[in-house]
């Protein structure tokens, strides 16, 4: 399993949390846990499934993510994930894409990340980084989950609108 450089499986009713061992994986270029999804069966036996921010993978994102060099996409959102962001994200240079809105990650953006927003994509595509987070103002009201002054969309958590910062 170290070896293992693409894993996704977004869209699934998967849950609980990833142990330690998982952020030992640095060889990983890919990551898609985005999505979780509740399903339920209705009284005419049809399956009715719905995205889902309070189940799925839980947990914060380890510091150890930063060993993960050649990590192009983080995709999180729609799982409730905790913590902040840690600075060591920003080790992973050719992170392209990075989603963590409708999640309860909170706190500041480092700097560290924002480095790697507008950098060109590691294919040299000309493209800037997508970077989603739960920046906005929170049911337009409170105070966003996330400050940051990077982020290509911001969204608000409760409603789920994202607005392109670009």
């Amino acid at each position: 399993m170290e070896d293992l450089q693409d894993l996704r499986v977004h869209e699934n009713e998967m849950w609980g949390y990833l142990p330690d061992t998982f952020w030992k994986l640095t060889k990983m270029k890919k990551l898609w846990l985005q999505d979780t999804l509740e399903c339920e069966q209705d009284e005419a036996d049809e399956w009715k499934c719905m995205r889902s921010r309070d189940k799925g993978f839980q947990g914060s994102i380890s510091p150890e993510i930063g060993n993960w060099k050649k990590l192009s996409q983080l995709l999180l959102n729609n799982n409730p994930f905790t913590g902040v962001l840690p600075a060591e994200l920003g080790l992973c240079k050719e992170l392209s894409r990075l989603h963590v809105h409708q999640t309860f990650i909170t706190g500041v953006v480092p700097p560290e990340i924002c480095l790697l927003r507008d950098e060109e994509l590691f294919d040299h595509t000309g493209q800037v980084g997508v970077f989603y987070a739960d920046c906005r103002p929170n049911n337009m009201t409170e105070d966003p989950f996330i400050s940051c002054d990077c982020c290509s969309d911001c969204c608000d958590h409760t409603h789920g609108v994202c607005v392109s910062d670009d």
